[in-house]
């Protein structure tokens, strides 16, 4: 399949924006286009330029950062493979910087360079990978923690809860340390990089959620560790939802998704199945999250022997 077509291109919105913006996307066939309205965005910036962080209402909470390079195709334009090798490349301190300059503000611009962040890996390109969201006025950021084997509870009474950071594990000595052995707590460096999943899953646009702070939910990911579930929320009154405005299941160029795929494939360029847009409707109208597999049993062939992709717009719109 075509790089970069093989995950949804998701929906970075601002939180209460007054403008309700699309989202084109395109998924090869036999791949699963997934569409999602969420209330975090994603900003990735390369070394040397400015970062621009902006909220149309409210204002900016950095969520997570990362100066340094953990792929090679990011911002890797004209750059030599020395350049972009090293993919563990990660300056701890990005975070603080960020929230530093950005927190609080309702825009904000820092320079994506050594002098702001320092160097973390020397002769590495590098670029900032950073996600915020926009909390609205007179919206407060909540933090919850739960130790190991306890049950926590998020509660938005009348209004939606939205996860905004979350880790299963330990990353200091203080958190839950009560009663627990040095041992248990000296690794400070325990993620579990599908924590904030877990939590999105189950309570983003509920009013209330209850969940176990334990192996058994998140998966262990430091044995011999005790760990605790560190969460950051907000209770907003407006959660957004999928509007599918445009699809189509076909091939209208040559070039998409077409790596690897014989000519014949890919000559027919007026392949289009007038029942697209239905199809991914029903299923993804008024959800929050929706994935669909881009097959001819799904939307049904317009064109056998072509190799087909889904090439659609969405818009995430409240209720």
């Amino acid at each position: 399949m075509q790089q970069g077509w093989h995950s949804l291109i998701f929906l970075l919105v601002l939180l209460y924006h007054s403008d309700v913006k699309a989202v084109d996307f395109t998924t090869c066939e036999g791949d699963t286009a997934r569409l999602a309205c969420d209330l975090i965005s994603k900003v990735i910036t390369c070394e040397s330029d400015t970062v621009a962080i902006s909220c149309a209402q409210g204002h900016i909470k950095v969520l997570s950062a990362n100066y340094g390079r953990t792929n090679r195709a990011t911002c890797s334009d004209e750059k030599t493979s020395v350049q972009i090798s090293n993919v563990y490349c990660i300056q701890s301190s990005s975070l603080s910087v960020l929230t530093n300059q950005c927190d609080g503000q309702r825009d904000c611009s820092v320079s994506v360079s050594n002098t702001i962040f320092g160097d973390p890996c020397v002769g590495t390109y590098k670029y900032l990978d950073v996600s915020y969201t926009c909390v609205p006025p007179g919206v407060s950021i909540q933090r919850q923690t739960a130790c190991e084997g306890d049950t926590f509870s998020l509660n938005c009474d009348n209004r939606h809860i939205k996860v905004l950071s979350a880790n299963y594990g330990r990353t200091n000595r203080a958190a839950c340390s009560g009663g627990i052995p040095a041992n248990q707590l000296s690794n400070i460096r325990c993620t579990r990089s599908s924590s904030l999943s877990v939590l999105t899953n189950q309570c983003d646009g509920e009013h209330t959620c209850s969940l176990s702070a334990s192996n058994t939910v998140f998966g262990d990911p430091c044995p011999g560790t005790y760990k605790y579930l560190a969460v950051t929320y907000i209770c907003h009154s407006h959660y957004p939802f999928i509007k599918v405005d445009l699809a189509n299941y076909g091939r209208t160029n040559k070039a998409t998704c077409s790596n690897g795929k014989p000519a014949h494939q890919l000559s027919n360029i007026y392949c289009a199945q007038s029942s697209s847009r239905r199809v991914l409707a029903n299923r993804c109208n008024g959800q929050k999250v929706c994935s669909v597999p881009v097959t001819n049993a799904v939307f049904s062939d317009p064109c056998e022997g072509t190799y087909k992709y889904l090439k659609a717009s969405y818009s995430c719109q409240p209720l």
